[in-house]
């Protein structure tokens, strides 16, 4: 019988022969011979009906981080020439690009067929493990293992490596993610080789299903929570109606949990625990009415609008830039300051944020603003004694004359104390119209 691969008809083989006679290879060239024999550190190739020697060391495959093929005397391989002859008179070839390209060639196939397949993990990192699969390596990150791998530590990057380094020569199936031979780029996914299965289990419930569960992993943006062959999330935002500072203040591993599904998408089941309890807000809100006309407190001025506290329980409040003035305001400071004590009215109960919707300007007439808008543009036409002598903002202006102070008469009656207890003005702006007066 003729070894593997080589042809039989006699014409083929001295027209071979006569060609082998004439071929001088050279480095690169890619050669095709039989393996006649494989040790521990060698695979030798006859090249040409034996008229050359080649020999591939698998130490060169090692290196480069490519599996060595299972090569049997009689396998026909390509390789390509590193040294034509060395000083032993052995041609020294290289497997490593051919294996590359067969490599490449099969993981395209899989990721054409969405195929399922192992991959053999090799080493650990802090950001996922290196795996190999058909003589190449490639990356398996951490967000991409199946919820059951993933490494629920938080952001402590050592502990993170230490359990990832348990999975070393351990065998993973997974799917091609992404790859791109021009670049040396290879991801795989475990997640997406484990969707089919998600699936399955997962039409067994549906949102709004309310389910017992154990802690599973405590991290710093929520509680894992296993549900038997399922687990999910329950995000930080989801675990209290009160502030969570960290979830470990509420539950540690091994908790028992009742949650309730809140969301799925793709592989992610998201839980709560909070809205299984009543919201306090609701019982808080009950005392409050849209259009209702409460007092607020300023405690902090951010660019798009103002926080408050509202009345003796300082439920929390926000006025926002739009609801200051009825003319536009570029900057909410220049309306009020922190301290101020407001007269404002109720324009949204806040269910989903916590917090109260407030409206200074609904408490102003618009034709005030109008009036004093119109009086800062025409101020050298204004009557003496009139207000915009002193140059103050028009929203400014506007607030005095809510408080019923007309003219400048009206103001130098007022002890800078007086001033400061008028609605919107404060200590910060009462400061700001003495030293007005002084100019």
């Amino acid at each position: 019988m003729a070894p593997k691969g080589k042809t039989t008809n006699p014409f083929a083989q001295l027209l071979d022969a006569a060609e082998s006679s004439l071929r001088i290879y050279k480095a690169s060239d890619l050669v095709v011979g039989e393996v006649t024999a494989v040790t521990k550190n060698r695979i030798w190739i006859e090249i040409d009906g034996g008229r050359f020697i080649g020999m591939i060391s698998n130490r060169e495959l090692m290196e480069e981080g490519i599996a060595a093929p299972d090569y049997q005397p009689g396998d026909r391989v390509t390789a390509s020439v590193i040294l034509p002859e060395n000083d032993d008179g052995f041609m020294v070839l290289s497997l490593r690009d051919a294996l590359e390209n067969k490599g490449w060639e099969a993981l395209e196939v899989r990721l054409s067929a969405d195929e399922v397949f192992d991959v053999k993990v090799i080493e650990a990192n802090r950001g996922g493990l290196i795996v190999e699969a058909d003589g190449l390596r490639g990356f398996l990150p951490v967000s991409q293992l199946a919820p059951e791998h993933y490494p629920r530590v938080g952001t402590d990057k050592d502990e993170i490596l230490t359990r990832l380094a348990k999975f070393e020569n351990q065998i993973l199936q997974v799917k091609v993610l992404d790859l791109d031979k021009s670049v040396n780029k290879l991801i795989f996914s475990e997640r997406v080789a484990r969707k089919g299965e998600f699936d399955e289990l997962v039409s067994g419930i549906k949102v709004g299903d309310v389910l017992d569960g154990k802690v599973s992993g405590v991290v710093d943006f929520g509680l894992f929570v296993n549900l038997g062959q399922l687990e999910g999330l329950v995000h930080i935002s989801e675990i209290s109606w009160g502030k969570v500072d960290h979830p470990s203040n509420f539950a540690k591993v091994g908790d028992t949990v009742k949650v309730q599904v809140i969301g799925i998408e793709d592989d992610k089941i998201s839980l709560s625990i909070k809205r299984l309890q009543t919201d306090p807000w609701l019982s808080i809100i009950s005392q409050f009415a849209i259009g209702q006309e409460v007092e607020a407190k300023v405690t902090q001025i951010m660019p798009f609008g103002v926080f408050v506290k509202v009345g003796v329980e300082e439920t929390d409040g926000l006025i926002h830039i739009s609801e200051l003035a009825h003319e536009h305001v570029t900057d909410p400071a220049t309306v009020v300051a922190v301290g101020d004590k407001l007269k404002v009215k109720v324009i949204d109960l806040g269910p989903d944020s916590h917090r109260l919707g407030l409206s200074l300007k609904a408490m102003q007439s618009p034709k005030v603003a109008e009036v004093v808008s119109a009086d800062k543009d025409s101020a050298e036409s204004a009557p003496t004694g009139d207000l915009t002598g002193l140059e103050l903002s028009a929203t400014l202006i506007k607030k005095l004359q809510t408080a019923g102070i007309i003219s400048l008469s009206d103001l130098q009656d007022k002890t800078p104390a007086e001033l400061e207890a008028l609605p919107g003005i404060g200590k910060a702006t009462a400061a700001k119209i003495v030293a007005a007066m002084k100019r």
